[in-house]
């Protein structure tokens, strides 16, 4: 488990954090902090939350969660900070449009982040409307993708 901090990690990083055996990616550990905090289990809910924003610093959507959590645990400076730096996020994406590759995608797509690699062949598809590859790539893995 990571140790609680109250600042908020480097997301420029140049090094990269080896992932644990057990890493099921972004989707998942959003899904299993939403069932912790669900279920009353806020301590829990805050370390996962802590774990993957330990491997996916700019996941706003973990940072807002984490800092609703750390409200609701008392922990009122770290909420702000978790607080801020969604805001960050959020501005940030706001000002830039994603960025969107054949290869993230793909990598996205076997970590088994189905939903973001759709929407990212999503978006190359609307730079190229028309590419073959893009088109039977979405075929393929629409009907890939558990259900």
């Amino acid at each position: 488990m990571l140790a609680a901090s109250t600042s908020a990690p480097n997301t420029h990083s140049s090094k990269s954090m080896p992932k644990p055996v057990n890493w099921r990616g972004v989707s998942e550990g959003m899904a299993a902090a939403f069932a912790a905090a669900r279920n009353g289990k806020l301590e829990t809910a805050e370390v996962i939350l802590r774990d993957v924003l330990e491997f996916a610093p700019a996941e706003m959507r973990a940072w807002k969660l984490l800092a609703r959590i750390q409200r609701k645990l008392g922990h009122i400076d770290a909420g702000i900070a978790s607080a801020i730096r969604a805001l960050q996020l959020q501005e940030l994406n706001k000002r830039h449009d994603p960025a969107a590759s054949i290869t993230l995608a793909r990598l996205l797509f076997e970590q088994g982040e189905h939903d973001e690699a759709l929407q990212m062949l999503d978006r190359l598809l609307q730079l190229k409307p028309g590419d073959a590859v893009l088109i039977q790539l979405k075929e393929k893995w629409l009907l890939e993708r558990p259900e």
